[in-house]
This record gives C-alpha cells, structure tokens and sequence, in this order.
C-alpha cells in the first residue's frame, strides 16, 4: 500500500515538474522574441495544412497588440491554454501546433501574408512541456 502511495506521489510530481505551466502558474503559449525586429504570432493548428487561408491580415493587422511581439519582449499569444493535455488533445490536429511568425512592419505593407512571412515552426506537446511552454524566437 505505501509502495503504490509513494509511485503515485513520484508520478504527480513529474507532471507537476515537467508540466507545460509557466512560473507564473499559467498554461499558455508564450513566444520570446529576440530578433532585432517587431514580429507578429499567429498559431495554426490545422497540421499538416500549411495554407495560411485560417488568418485574415486586415484582422491581425487591426489588432496588432494582440498578435505583436515586440523586440526583446516575451508575450502570451495562446488564448486556449494549449499547454494543459486536454485542450491541447481537443485542438491540435495531428498532435502538431503551427507558429506562423510575421515580421510586423512587412505585414502592415504586404499584399499577401506570405510576403511578410518569416517563419513557420512546428511543436509538439512533449517539446512545449520542455519549455515550460516557452517558444524562443532568435
């Protein structure tokens, strides 16, 4: 009986350790930029659909403080909580979150997306927990 206490104790406490959860005790997504440049953050969760048809530039563009990472700043761009398993295991399709990052001042200029697009990056559950949930942009 102790010995089953003592696993289970031993199994909370890694997911508590290797959680998604920040220091903050948040669950969400937070993007690091440390380019030397404003960037934009749209997350996809249509994997293996690159087609960026999901996002609305005059939207994103609209309302920049919601999507911008500005230079040397960390922000939270996860509305949902993707790091908590059950909404992750509800959202993601193929067990792939997309991060579509934009350079900012291109985006407000573009005539399509892709013209301001600086990278695509691909995480699974497992990467974003080793990260506390942290995606550096460098």
């Amino acid at each position: 009986m102790m010995k089953k206490i003592y696993y289970v104790l031993i199994v909370v406490l890694f997911f508590v350790i290797t959680g998604c959860t920040s220091n903050s005790g948040d669950n969400k997504v937070r993007i690091e930029n440390k380019l030397n440049k404003n960037i934009v953050c749209v997350l996809g969760y249509n994997y293996p659909d690159l087609n960026l048809a999901f996002i609305n530039k005059q939207i994103i563009v609209g309302d920049m403080g919601r999507f911008q990472v500005p230079k040397g700043q960390t922000r939270i761009i996860d509305t949902i909580g993707l790091c908590d398993k059950e909404v992750w295991d509800k959202t993601i399709k193929h067990n792939m979150l997309m991060l579509f990052t934009f350079d900012a001042e291109k985006l407000k200029t573009a005539d399509k997306l892709e013209d301001a697009l600086l990278e695509r990056y691909y995480f699974s559950y497992v990467q974003l927990t080793k990260t506390n949930g942290l995606i550096t942009i460098d």
